[in-house]
C-alpha cells in the first residue's frame, strides 16, 4: 500500500507539468491567430486633416463703406449691437445739397401752374378755333344766299330792260319810264356786286380769324412743349438732388450684428470708400476648412464624418465637434482646397462664434490593417513621399472605428 500510495501523487505531479508546457506553447499561438484576424478582418477609419479651419457664418459678410466725401455728423455704430436692414448707421453732412434740394423743388412747383394756364389756354384757342370756323361757314352761306338774290334780281332787271328798249324803239313806252328801267336794271347790277364782294370778304376775314388763332395755338403748343422740358429737367434734378441726400444717410445693408467698426468720430471728415464698419448677417455658422490637393481631391466628399479639435479649448476637458461635409471645391485656390462643413454638434461650454481658429479631420475611409499596410509599403517602394504644406499632423491618421469591427 505503501507503494502504490507513493506512486499516485508522482504520476499526477508528472501529468501537471506536461500540460503546463503544452499551454505555454498554446498562448503565444492563439495571441498570433487573434491578431492575424484583426490585421485581416477589423475596419480602421482613416482620417485627413486640415491644414487649417475656422467656424465662418454661411451669410455674407458686408462692408458698409462712406459712399461719398463728406463730414460725419451722426453715428449709431457700436461693436456687436444688432441692427435691423435699412436702420440708419451714420449721416453725413448734407446742408448744401438740402439747399439745392429746396431750390430745384420749388421751381418745379412753379412750372406746375404755368403748365396748366398754357394748356387751359391752348384748349380754349382750339374751342375758339372751331366756334369761329362754324360763324365763318354760316356767314360765307348767308352771302352767298344775299348773292344769288342779287344776282336774280340782276337778271330780272335785265330782262326788264330789254322788253322795254323794245318798245321805246317802237315809241310804245315814255321817256321816263325808259330812264326807269335802266335805272333799275343799274341798281340791281350794284346789288349784286356788293353781295358778291360781301362773300369774298366774309371768305376773307374768316380765313385771317383762323390763320391767327392757329398761330396762336402753335404758340401755345411750343410753350407747353418748353414749360414740359423744363419741369422734366427740374424733376429728373430734384430726384438726383434726392438720391445725392439719401447718399449722406447710410443705412444697414442686412440683418446682422456690427462685427466691426472704425474709430471715426462725429466731425470727422471722411472720404469716399472708407470703411466705416461691417455688419455679419446672421446665419448658420459652418466649418471652413483648408486641404492639401493631395489629400483632399477625389477623397474628400460630401457626406462623410468628421470631427474639429478647437484652439483654446482642450478636446481633452471641452471633447471634440462633431460635423459633416456638404461641399469641396473643385479647383486648389492659393495651393489649398476649400471644404464646407455643417456643425452636427458643439462641445458644451464652447460657443459658436464666427472665426474660432481649429484643425478638422475628415473620415474618407474604412480600412483593414493590411491594406493599410499594403498602401504605406506601396507609397515606399513607389519613391519617396511628396511634402504637404503646413502639416498640422502626421498624415492618414488612424482611430479604430466606434463600431469596434
Amino acid at each position: 500500500m505503501r507503494v502504490g500510495e507513493g506512486m499516485f501523487p508522482r504520476t499526477l505531479r508528472a501529468l501537471v507539468r506536461g500540460q503546463g508546457r503544452s499551454a505555454v506553447w498554446l498562448l503565444p499561438v492563439g495571441l498570433f491567430a487573434v491578431w492575424g484576424v484583426w490585421f485581416v478582418q477589423a475596419r480602421i477609419t482613416v482620417y485627413e486633416p486640415s491644414v487649417q479651419a475656422r467656424l465662418e457664418v454661411h451669410r455674407e459678410v458686408y462692408a458698409v463703406d462712406s459712399p461719398v466725401e463728406g463730414r460725419l455728423v451722426k453715428t449709431h455704430v457700436e461693436l456687436h449691437r444688432k441692427v435691423s436692414a435699412g436702420e440708419v448707421l451714420f449721416e453725413l453732412a448734407q446742408e448744401q445739397e438740402a439747399r439745392q434740394l429746396a431750390e430745384a423743388e420749388a421751381l418745379m412747383k412753379g412750372q406746375g401752374p404755368q403748365l396748366e394756364a398754357a394748356r387751359a389756354e391752348l384748349e380754349a384757342e382750339q374751342s375758339a378755333l372751331q366756334a369761329q370756323q362754324e360763324r365763318g361757314a354760316a356767314s360765307a352761306e348767308e352771302a352767298r344766299a344775299r348773292l344769288s338774290e342779287a344776282e336774280a334780281l340782276a337778271r330780272r332787271a335785265q330782262e326788264e330792260k330789254t322788253r322795254t328798249e323794245q318798245l321805246w324803239a317802237r315809241q310804245l313806252v315814255s321817256e321816263s319810264e325808259w330812264h326807269q328801267v335802266r335805272t333799275e336794271l343799274e341798281r340791281a347790277q350794284a346789288s349784286e356786286q356788293a353781295a358778291r364782294a360781301a362773300l369774298a370778304r366774309v371768305k376773307t376775314d374768316g380765313t385771317m380769324q383762323s390763320t391767327e388763332r392757329r398761330v396762336r395755338i402753335a404758340a401755345l403748343r411750343g410753350d407747353i412743349a418748353r414749360l414740359e422740358s423744363a419741369e422734366n429737367v427740374a424733376r429728373a434734378t430734384v430726384e438726383r438732388l434726392r438720391e445725392e441726400v439719401e447718399r449722406r444717410v447710410v443705412r444697414a445693408p442686412a440683418d446682422g450684428l456690427l462685427g466691426e467698426t472704425s474709430s471715426v468720430r462725429v466731425g470727422t471728415q471722411v472720404k469716399a470708400g472708407d470703411r466705416i464698419a461691417t455688419v455679419v448677417a446672421g446665419g448658420d455658422v459652418r466649418i471652413v476648412g483648408q486641404f492639401s490637393p493631395a489629400t483632399a481631391l477625389g477623397r474628400v466628399r460630401a457626406g462623410q464624418q468628421a470631427r474639429m479639435k478647437l484652439e483654446g479649448f482642450a478636446w481633452t476637458e471641452f471633447g471634440l465637434a462633431r460635423a459633416t461635409v456638404v461641399a469641396v471645391a473643385s479647383e486648389a485656390r492659393d495651393g489649398l482646397v476649400r471644404v464646407e462643413l455643417s456643425v452636427d454638434e458643439m462641445p458644451p461650454g464652447v460657443p459658436m462664434e464666427h472665426g474660432l481658429q481649429g484643425t478638422v479631420d475628415i473620415a474618407v475611409e474604412e480600412a483593414t490593417p493590411l491594406r493599410l499596410v499594403l498602401r504605406a509599403l506601396g507609397r515606399g517602394l513607389g519613391g519617396p513621399a511628396r511634402a504637404r504644406p503646413l502639416p498640422s499632423r502626421a498624415p492618414g491618421t488612424l482611430e479604430l472605428s466606434r463600431g469596434g469591427r
